[in-house]
């Protein structure tokens, strides 16, 4: 059974949905970048597959008792006090909390401490941008969540910062959803990528540069569809335009078959602009 999987998800907030009747799953153990132009939903289905959004339709399914933890893109401003305390409220609402002794929560907050080579002590409002993030997320890990999702999680990271990371993830060796600008983090750590275009989600089984040939295949392919769409809806808009011919019993259905055209063309979703990818060095 999959980890999480979508069946025929939608939500929007006016104007075209973000997500239109999506489906797809997460297995155990995948890498998962997720790609797409901005405005297109990636922050948005990171929140639904953490539970802080509820899909406007269709079924999120979790295994039982999945734990997941969620690193926006942005540290908290007001974010202050111990490292090892940060670390320890993103025990709330596990199991651990509940412990009578805490000597089990005190265990797993230092085990987090040592893993991500922090010294507990230190206060968090002195540290750099890059070991700030790398304490958000201590305090995701700390639950022992079965899957990490990360918004952006190279933003403000020096080379160093960004290696340290990707090493992590790589030897954490849990299941990880993330959404990135850096083409060399995201090639390097992907296992499989889902792209979100224009309302839909396309599941890639490849790696970063045969998604990369495929995606523009396939765009390509969709260009010249759309231009023998084109055609034919304008020599049809020309046929009607003579009016007689049009208002004959006999071509009633050639008349309606237009009509679908036009509906046909206005519900395309244009793709605007391309992804911006930040090259690593």
């Amino acid at each position: 059974m999959a980890l999480i999987s979508m069946q025929g998800v939608s939500i929007g907030f006016g104007g075209h949905p973000l997500l239109d009747e999506v489906s797809f799953q997460i297995e155990r153990g995948e890498r998962v970048g997720l790609l797409g132009r901005n405005g297109m939903g990636k922050s948005t289905l990171l929140k639904m597959l953490n539970g802080d959004v509820e899909p406007h339709d269709g079924i999120i399914a979790r295994q039982q008792n999945v734990r997941t933890a969620y690193l926006p893109q942005e540290v908290p401003q007001d974010l202050e006090g111990r490292i090892a305390d940060i670390i320890a409220s993103g025990l709330i609402d596990s199991d651990f909390a509940e412990d009578e002794h805490h000597w089990k929560r005190d265990n797993q907050v230092q085990k987090t401490i040592s893993l991500m080579e922090l010294d507990g002590d230190t206060r968090f409002e002195t540290l750099s941008a890059g070991m700030k993030r790398r304490v958000i997320l201590a305090r995701g890990l700390v639950c022992n969540p079965d899957l990490l999702l990360l918004d952006e999680p190279t933003n403000h990271l020096d080379i160093q910062a960004i290696d340290w990371l990707e090493d992590f993830l790589k030897r954490w060796g849990g299941t990880l959803v993330f959404v990135t600008h850096d083409r060399v983090f995201l090639q390097r750590l992907t296992t499989r990528i889902i792209e979100l275009d224009r309302g839909s989600v396309y599941d890639w089984a490849c790696d970063y540069p045969t998604f990369l040939e495929r995606k523009e295949a396939m765009l390509e392919a969709e260009q010249i569809q759309n231009a023998l769409f084109d055609k034919k809806l304008a020599q049809e808009e020309q046929w009607i335009r003579k009016g007689i011919e049009a208002r004959r019993t006999r071509n009633e259905g050639r008349v309606l078959a237009l009509k679908k055209l036009r509906l046909q063309r206005s519900e395309r979703r244009e793709l605007l602009g391309k992804v911006k990818m930040q090259i690593g060095t």
